[in-house]
């Protein structure tokens, strides 16, 4: 696994990018077996794994506007303010309102100890948001204008695939793990003095899904550079289990 640390105003990133996986050997996670067919023919039975990569062409951004005081409503209202600022100033930079929305808003009685008593210590708010790009190169420039406009916390950053995409990495993977199968299936075969005669039946089954994430961890101290995310291959695997008519 690969790792980059990226730097915004503020908040340091880890970029953490699944490692570039082309298509397994043909032998490669693969199970087989022969046996009668019901028509007095023999059949073939194997599963494969396929594999297939993409640039990422959607960037999901986690952030929140955080506030604290001694009274709930005051919590609220600096939290609404916060977020009305940060909402107004994506805006200004082409970011529609359809493209953010709440993932969460909590307001919590916070506690002290104090002489062995647990008292109350004011009130804490988190209103969390999704920000969802159709422009990766974006991310960077999209974070910076959260938290110089009222975002106090970036949470996540994932760099993926939209639907449409995905699935046509994911039929793209399928295709590969089918190729695997008939690979292995032939093998088979001819250590069985047999011939491989067509498909008598084909599942799909897991399939899985790596989409590059980047994780804030640290405060930087300077506030000066802006963010930088590199972009790294989405991965899409899927699963195939094949049963193949053979005759000898």
């Amino acid at each position: 696994m690969h790792s980059r640390i990226l730097t915004t105003v503020g908040v340091a990133f880890l970029l953490l990018t699944a490692g570039c996986v082309g298509s397994l050997a043909p032998t490669s996670d693969a199970t087989a077996q022969t046996q009668q067919a019901d028509r007095g023919g023999e059949t073939i039975s194997v599963s494969a794994t396929g594999q297939a990569e993409a640039e990422p062409d959607q960037a999901v951004l986690q952030v929140a506007v955080l506030a604290r005081g001694d009274d709930a409503n005051a919590v609220r209202t600096q939290l609404a303010e916060n977020a009305t600022q940060m909402r107004e100033a994506l805006r200004r930079v082409g970011i529609a309102d359809d493209q953010i929305r709440t993932v969460s808003f909590r307001i919590d009685q916070e506690y002290r100890e104090e002489e062995g008593e647990r008292r109350p210590a004011g009130f804490q708010g988190v209103h969390a948001f999704e920000i969802t790009l159709s422009n990766v190169s974006r991310a960077g420039a999209v974070v910076d204008t959260a938290v110089a406009n009222g975002a106090d916390r970036v949470d996540n950053i994932e760099l993926t695939l939209s639907e449409e995409r995905r699935r046509q990495i994911r039929a793209e993977a399928l295709r590969d793990a089918m190729e695997n199968a008939r690979t292995n299936a032939d093998v088979i075969a001819e250590s069985a003095n047999l011939t491989i005669a067509g498909v008598h039946s084909a599942a799909t089954g897991d399939q899985s899904f790596r989409p590059v994430r980047a994780e804030a961890l640290t405060a930087d101290a300077e506030g000066k550079a802006g963010t930088s995310i590199e972009s790294g291959p989405v991965t899409v695997s899927a699963q195939v289990s094949v049963t193949y008519n053979a005759s000898a």
